[in-house]
């Protein structure tokens, strides 16, 4: 599988520094709630977009690193795609790094098959990560935001602690080894929210982790491009 490389920035008590890192895995884990009724809540939601419910929770689905990217705009094929705002962790070297992207996904062939549908779309990150012992103590605590922009009109389209899903550690312990056996550089999306009002496609997706205790936040934001098609 070819690795993915990303030019990113540390952030920390320290200041920023940057810092390279080569993605050789990337795994999207789903339905992590802590809450059964918000993860049948979420079921439900893709449900009526004719998505199957899962034969297990959580889910792990390992996809191509290639796909990852820190760019400001994204490219799509089908009409029907959207982003959900998740915290990310990063691991290479034996050092664990938290931020914050997209799982980016085609609606319209999700209800074919779900980890085709989200290899087919880029995976936005943002830039910026924090060392994870900066907030091991509060991981709970950090909270994650996404606004959705559609015909130009901008909404609050997903917000919640990380403390509503299951532990990202416990997600990344809980990787089956065939997907990740331990060593390596990985990446690991840890999931995400029922959007607030019910799935929607836009033009522009925007997203934040804010880290409470200490006042600092890691924000990104994308356009999404659907390539002109002649059928």
């Amino acid at each position: 599988m070819a690795a993915r490389r990303l030019e990113l920035v540390l952030e920390s008590r320290q200041g920023r520094t940057p810092l390279s890192f080569t993605a050789e895995r990337l795994v999207v884990a789903g339905w992590v709630g802590k809450d059964r009724e918000a993860v049948r809540r979420h079921i439900e939601e893709l449900g009526r977009l004719g998505v199957p419910a899962p034969s297990r929770t959580p889910t792990y689905m390992s996809l191509w690193p290639a796909i990852l990217t820190t760019a400001e705009e994204i490219e799509v094929t089908g009409p029907e795609s959207s982003g959900e705002v998740e915290c990310v962790l990063l691991r290479e070297n034996g050092r664990l790094f938290v931020g914050v992207g997209s799982d980016h996904t085609d609606r319209g062939f999700e209800k074919h098959d779900i980890p085709a549908s989200k290899q087919m779309c880029g995976k936005p990150l943002a830039a910026t990560v924090w060392d994870l012992d900066d907030v091991r103590g509060h991981l709970d605590r950090l909270i994650l935001r996404s606004w959705s922009t559609r015909q130009g009109r901008r909404r609050l389209y997903q917000e919640g602690a990380l403390a509503a899903n299951r532990g990202v550690l416990e997600l990344l312990q809980g990787i089956p080894e065939e997907a990740d056996p331990r060593s390596g550089s990985l990446v690991l999306f840890c999931g995400t929210f029922a959007a607030r009002d019910g799935i929607e496609t836009g033009e522009l997706f925007e997203f934040e982790m804010e880290d409470p205790v200490t006042g600092r936040r890691i924000a990104h934001r994308y356009r999404i491009r659907r390539l002109p098609q002649f059928l």
